[in-house]
């Protein structure tokens, strides 16, 4: 039998432990927005939805999926991380002569609430030095330009950062886990389908760890998400296309 003591104690260690899930779930959900204002739908959209892509660019796999994206007439937004795009400035070159937009994904990828205001400017400054010595710029949005924080984690202190930079945070509505490696195209497309009007959907175009990643299953299930939104009548367009009711 718990005396009122101890049944004290528990209900303080479950408030701690609700206080703390609640904070993990506001600093990695796509959606959330305690923690601050963030991109991540436009209710507003009628027929259009976003497709994103991380962890790029990619020598080995991104052209190919630019030149599935022209064959559908669509466009979509690409976060960059900047070591690989100063690896491959050519297809970073190529991405936004092709009308895609561009976005800032760090340089090395970090886990941003683990750092301090100075790294994350770091972070962001290098990648956008990278993209602009690839001869292009990072899309912007009323507020500043694109810019997509490493797994969407994120804390008040991150974002603060991140806008001080010069800077508009866009995460996610819908997850296609492609990432995941037991993942199939089949899976990947499924997930993908499930977008409604205005959602942001993230998908990658490379990986974090390697510049050379394969994204053979992203690339098919794009394929199919592309015919799949083309016989709906929904346009695939960039974040600020998204935002500003272009179409």
């Amino acid at each position: 039998m718990i005396d009122r003591a101890g049944a004290s104690a528990v209900a303080v260690g479950a408030i701690a432990v609700a206080g703390i899930g609640a904070a993990v779930y506001q600093g990695m959900s796509p959606t959330a927005e305690r923690y601050g204002s963030t991109v991540h739908r436009e209710r507003s959209a009628e027929r259009r939805v976003a497709l994103t892509f991380d962890d790029g660019p990619n020598a080995a796999r991104t052209p190919a999926l630019l030149d599935l994206l022209a064959a559908y007439d669509a466009r979509a937004t690409f976060f960059v991380i900047g070591r690989w795009a100063a690896r491959a400035p050519e297809v970073v070159r190529a991405t936004a002569a092709a009308g895609h937009a561009l976005g800032n994904h760090t340089h090395t990828h970090p886990t941003m609430p683990a750092h301090g205001r100075r790294r994350i400017g770091d972070e962001l400054r290098r990648c956008r030095d990278a993209v602009e010595a690839a001869g292009a710029h990072f899309a912007t949005l009323p507020g500043g330009a694109l810019m997509r924080p490493p797994y969407g984690h994120r804390r008040p202190g991150t974002l603060r950062a991140v806008r001080a930079e010069g800077y508009v945070p866009v995460l996610w509505s819908i997850t296609a886990f492609d990432w995941r490696r037991r993942t199939t195209a089949e899976r990947i497309a499924r997930r993908c389908a499930r977008a409604r009007d205005g959602d942001i959907i993230l998908l990658h175009d490379g990986s974090d760890q390697r510049p050379d990643a394969d994204t053979r299953a992203t690339l098919a299930a794009v394929q199919v998400t592309l015919e799949h939104f083309a016989a709906r009548g929904t346009r695939l367009v960039t974040v600020p296309e998204l935002v500003s009711g272009a179409a």
